[in-house]
């Protein structure tokens, strides 16, 4: 894959997704064993931590990509 072809767009997408994801992750093991939630609720809140990771990340990476 020619890494030189992606757009700022693609790259923004595919480096926030991989931030969102960490986190996500991250969130949803803290809550489960550190916090003691149930492991659905945990799920729930680390889908809805990294969703707004996301959104907010591709939007910042975008703004710092297009330069």
């Amino acid at each position: 894959m020619d890494l030189n072809s992606w757009r700022p767009e693609d790259t923004a997408r595919r480096f926030s997704l991989m931030v969102a994801s960490s986190l996500g992750t991250f969130t949803f093991v803290a809550l489960w064993l550190a916090a003691g939630w149930h492991p659905l609720l945990s799920l729930l809140g680390a889908a809805l931590a990294g969703l707004l990771v996301h959104l907010i990340a591709c939007r910042v990476l975008l703004l710092v990509f297009r330069r």
